[in-house]
């Protein structure tokens, strides 16, 4: 249900009825604590929603199943989901961070046992041969586009070569070569798919190319009605204006006016919910970023520990072997005075609150209301009955833990995390389709 049945919904631009699919799934996987089914479902929802350029959502499921897949041995689940990151990040037009999803989407791809499931490499590399072509390395693109022809077939595929041998090699003889194969691999499937939208788009491009304008008008438009049919907006500003270009080289003023009036509405509409997505995936930026801070001043801490351990050490067996004890318990004293100090040198940080929350320091409200009392006071206005360790809550919240981080450093278990979660929404009349870290969020940058 949450792959055959789920794809079949997919191509087909059901939104509502793959929205519901997965929601069912999910709770049903939730009540019988089966991971990989409530993950799938959270990936399914994320993709469902990037297709429709409702990108906060998008990521907002993409991160909900990261939380979830921490700990997972799950090679498949990995790959789709890093798959799906790229795909976002490069629809909004974050190219070097769609690479960075990208390649670890083929790190755990590459280790799939299963043929059928290792079949999603296919898509993995088509889209790094997108992302490539974006950044300009055209050779690379192509030696993935025909990885990805190896693992798997597709019209699309096929139809992306074409257009490449068309575009960059000037070819026509092996760019017809590779839409024949397209069309016959088109004959297989249903009308409205939005792999038969891509491949009459780039064979409008062909036929553009060889100056037919009228045919290559006709396959533009019947790409539009496939992907509005299907659901694929993102798509449908380009075609506009692929179609307007079309329409000038035919003399026709008036159709070339409205195509363009047509392509600048929609791109406005999608630009707004792009530029969105691009702050909250910033956002997520900097706390990776913040994350990988901690990470290596700790990392630096354990190197250090390691080093002064070992000179410890030898200045033992120097000791024993040369009997000047006096001279040697001095250095160790100043190597043990001068780790002290770096310790403290170091703990001297702009994440002192996020240092604090991590060691659970009672310290951590009172420094937290006064780096953000504004915040702190429009959460005491929806609600003056917030108690301080619900406020110290939301401060955790607010700084980007997740529920097993918040779980791990209050020392409580996960699902009394979750809890409380759903209390602070009842309280402060969160709508239950809002993420609670982008309603605080929100409430702190009014």
């Amino acid at each position: 249900m949450l792959t055959k049945v789920n794809e079949d919904l997919r191509i087909s631009g059901r939104k509502k009825e793959l929205i519901d699919l997965n929601n069912k799934f999910c709770n049903i996987s939730k009540k019988q604590d089966y991971k990989k089914g409530e993950i799938l479902s959270y990936i399914n929802l994320g993709n469902i929603y990037a297709t429709v350029g409702m990108y906060e959502k998008a990521f907002k499921y993409l991160q909900v199943a990261e939380e979830n897949l921490e700990g997972i041995d799950d090679y498949y689940l990995h790959t789709k989901l890093y798959q799906e990151y790229g795909q976002a990040n490069y629809v909004i037009g974050l190219y070097k961070k769609a690479v960075k999803y990208n390649s670890k989407s083929i790190y755990y791809g590459k280790q799939i046992k299963d043929q059928h499931d290792r079949e999603i490499l296919s898509l993995v590399y088509a889209n790094r041969a997108d992302f490539l072509r974006e950044s300009n390395s055209i050779d690379s693109s192509l030696i993935y586009l025909h990885k990805a022809l190896e693992i798997k077939p597709t019209p699309v595929i096929n139809s992306t070569i074409a257009n490449h041998y068309m575009l960059f090699a000037k070819n026509e003889d092996s760019a017809q070569m590779y839409f024949n194969r397209a069309f016959s691999l088109l004959k297989q499937r249903e009308y409205w798919d939005p792999q038969r939208a891509l491949t009459y788009f780039y064979y409008g491009n062909f036929l553009f190319e060889r100056q037919d304008y009228t045919l290559a008008l006709d396959y533009y438009i019947k790409s539009v009605e496939i992907l509005k049919k299907t659901r694929r907006v993102y798509q449908i500003p380009m075609l506009y204006q692929t179609i307007a270009k079309t329409y000038k080289k035919l003399n026709n003023a008036s159709k070339e006016k409205d195509y363009l009036e047509r392509y600048a509405k929609l791109n406005d509409s999608l630009g707004r919910v792009r530029d969105e997505s691009i702050n909250n995936s910033v956002d997520k930026i900097t706390r990776e970023k913040e994350k990988d801070d901690v990470d290596q001043q700790n990392s630096t801490i354990l190197y250090n520990v390691i080093i002064f351990s070992l000179f410890f050490i030898i200045i033992i067996v120097y000791y024993v072997y040369n009997k000047r004890i006096t001279k040697k318990r001095k250095i160790i004293e100043e190597k043990e005075l001068e780790t002290e100090l770096l310790m403290k040198k170091m703990s001297v940080d702009d994440e002192r609150l996020v240092s604090l929350a991590r060691k659970n320091d009672p310290l951590f409200f009172n420094e937290y209301q006064n780096a953000y009392s504004e915040l702190v006071g429009r959460l005491l206005e929806i609600n003056p009955k917030l108690s301080t360790n619900e406020l110290s809550f939301c401060a955790m919240i607010q700084l980007g833990f997740s529920s097993k981080e918040i779980a791990q450093y209050g020392f409580m278990q996960h699902r009394s995390v979750q809890t409380k979660k759903n209390r602070l929404r009842k309280k402060l009349h969160i709508p239950s389709d809002v993420d609670i870290y982008f309603f605080l969020q929100n409430l702190n940058s009014k």
